[in-house]
């Protein structure tokens, strides 16, 4: 078998992958960074504020208020998409019958379009014609149906159970490729010595697949934080700021309110809380690793 040698000319096959990556993400990086330290409306000369806008960003209470619901939805989407998802893989991992069935049943909503899912949802939800309190109606419930996109004290989590419920699929997937790595004769000694299915999962399953879960999580996690697309449609930040998370409230400011600079500071806050979560989320699990 031959030796792979390196050579320092193979840098020249990544240039311009590397060159694009400088263009399309680094170079925005840096003048997002820039700007959050600039008064700019989009047309005239930008103005140098210095920290003039993050001091004005933490007094504002639309911040803090959209702060707390993306770290409360990060909570909700980890745990939740990531357990459910963990479930299903570990029930359609055998050769069940009618288990490739399931498997392409829930991905099929991984590859629709945020926009189709929230049109489906907006009708679902709807006080009058929607299923969801038709449903409700029907078994007895009538109590309970409402206007889930309406009522301020609902609304944000009505919005956050449709990328929570289209992205279980995905997970889905990646875990059940790893359950799939891992041999069948453990779980077969698990059960001689009497280990029942939910002693298998939390002693085997999970510790042995624990590095893709991980992946899952902060894939997850990373992926609220800069969610824009579902709030928008489905609330647009309402009623009143009652679902606005940072996303929304960065593109309120920055392309409603015409305020690039106090826009991108908010954009530097949401890269800088993905980052925390990574390097915490990593400290923390080096351990279990």
């Amino acid at each position: 078998m031959g030796v792979l040698k390196f050579r320092a000319f193979y840098f020249v096959y990544i240039i311009p992958a590397l060159l694009l990556y400088c263009v399309f993400f680094i170079l925005p990086f840096v003048q997002t960074v820039i700007y959050s330290f600039y008064n700019w409306d989009g047309i005239n000369t930008p103005i140098f504020l210095g920290f003039k806008n993050y001091w004005e960003m933490f007094h504002d209470k639309v911040f803090y208020a959209s702060t707390g619901r993306v770290l409360k939805w990060a909570l909700i989407q980890g745990i939740v998409q990531t357990g459910i998802a963990l479930l299903l893989a570990n029930l359609l991992k055998g050769k069940l019958k009618g288990s490739k069935f399931f498997r392409s049943v829930y991905f099929i909503p991984v590859v629709m379009s945020s926009a189709a899912i929230c049109v489906m949802f907006t009708v679902m939800y709807d006080n009058d014609i929607g299923l969801l309190n038709a449903l409700l109606r029907s078994i007895g419930l009538g109590s309970w149906a409402r206007v889930w996109l309406g009522d301020a004290q609902v609304a944000f989590y009505a919005a956050i159970a449709v990328p929570i419920w289209q992205g279980i699929g995905l997970y889905m997937v990646i875990l059940l490729s790893g359950l799939q790595s891992v041999p069948e004769e453990i779980y077969e000694s698990a059960r001689m010595d009497g280990a029942n299915a939910w002693q298998q999962l939390t002693s085997i399953t999970i510790p042995m697949i624990w590095s893709i879960i991980q992946i899952c999580i902060i894939l997850t996690v990373s992926g609220t934080f800069k969610n824009f697309d579902y709030v928008y449609i489905l609330t647009a930040g309402g009623p009143g700021s009652s679902t606005h998370v940072l996303a929304t409230y960065m593109y309120d400011k920055a392309f409603v309110g015409l305020r690039y600079g106090y826009g991108t500071a908010v954009a530097v806050i949401i890269f800088l809380l993905g980052l925390a979560f990574t390097v915490l989320f990593r400290a923390l699990t080096k351990s279990r690793d």
